[in-house]
């Protein structure tokens, strides 16, 4: 149990290490998600006072690298284990929430061996409701999920959907419905026009957002020698909102369709944090920072392992 434990630890650091740049050994144990691992527990009070990246750093951090496989729409990258070293081939599908978990799979995927795609679109969920967006963009947002979809059906050998949005998307009420239905009728519409070839199809659940004085709390925290974890901690029921693609999920009743939901990582009963083991969770208000992702990255895996089953 032990060797697990510190195994999965050092896994954690080392994906904090990669999102930055720097050698695993920079971070100190327990390092971001490792600090709230219930399995096995990890507490180290020196991470107390630190904040990595800084809240500037952040803002400058790049997602997880993706190399470009088609640049035409839709416009899909991969990472994680090679293709040709593979034993499974995933999908990552939805807007910019899906690209902050990248980090988190891509040190799960390498893990596994696992292949992935990234298939993304900036405030453009995997959902099949019509769409509030303006204008152009409605119409370039349409067409992605057909891309999608198309390009799906055309690589039956990926097996394995993960799709992950934000909380909640501009819709048009269908007639006899209520905006709630009609969302959670969208993802289902969009789950069921994927291909038969996608066996498992599994909804990432959206992580807690910061309060809206997230930055200065922190500074001022720092300047006054505070842990900014503690000090600037948020109440769960103002910054973990419900997530209606998990309500899809549960609605839908399938076993084709399972939910991972990692917020024991973000929040406890009461609170969320906004420093977690010394890593900055997210980058502004509602996006992961890249450290922070890749230290999930083992328990994502975990995760995923269950779901997968």
């Amino acid at each position: 149990m032990r060797r697990a434990a510190a195994a999965l630890a050092t896994l954690a650091i080392t994906a904090g290490a990669l999102a930055v740049g720097s050698s695993p050994a920079a971070f100190p144990r327990c390092f971001g998600a490792a600090s709230r691992d219930r399995v096995h527990p990890c507490h180290n009070p020196a991470l107390a006072l630190m904040v990595r990246p800084s809240v500037d750093a952040a803002l400058l951090q790049p997602s997880a690298p993706c190399i470009i496989v088609r640049a035409t729409r839709p416009e899909v990258c991969a990472f994680g284990a090679p293709r040709a070293k593979a034993v499974r081939r995933v999908a990552l599908i939805g807007d910019s929430h899906s690209v902050h978990w990248r980090a988190a799979l891509d040190i799960a995927a390498r893990h596994r061996r696992w292949h992935a795609n990234a298939l993304s679109e900036s405030e453009c969920p995997f959902n099949l409701a019509r769409s509030e967006l303006d204008g152009a963009h409605r119409e370039l947002c349409a067409q992605w999920k057909t891309d999608v979809i198309d390009w799906m059906t055309a690589h039956p050998a990926i097996h394995t959907v993960i799709v992950s949005e934000h909380h909640g998307i501009p819709i048009v009420r269908d007639p006899g419905k209520t905006r709630l239905q009609t969302e959670i009728d969208g993802y289902i519409a969009a789950w069921n026009a994927l291909p038969a070839t996608v066996r498992r199809i599994v909804v990432v659940r959206d992580p807690p957002y910061n309060a809206a004085n997230w930055q200065q709390c922190i500074s001022r925290a720092l300047a006054h020698r505070q842990p900014p974890g503690l000090r600037c901690r948020a109440p769960r029921s103002v910054v973990l909102h419900s997530d209606v693609a998990v309500m899809a999920a549960h609605q839908l009743a399938s076993p084709r369709v399972r939910v991972v939901d990692l917020t024991s990582f973000f929040c406890d009963a009461r609170s969320c944090y906004p420093v977690i083991g010394g890593a900055l969770v997210h980058r502004d208000h509602g996006h992961l920072s890249t450290t922070y992702s890749a230290t999930l990255g083992p328990y994502l895996g975990r995760a995923l392992d269950r779901a997968l089953r």
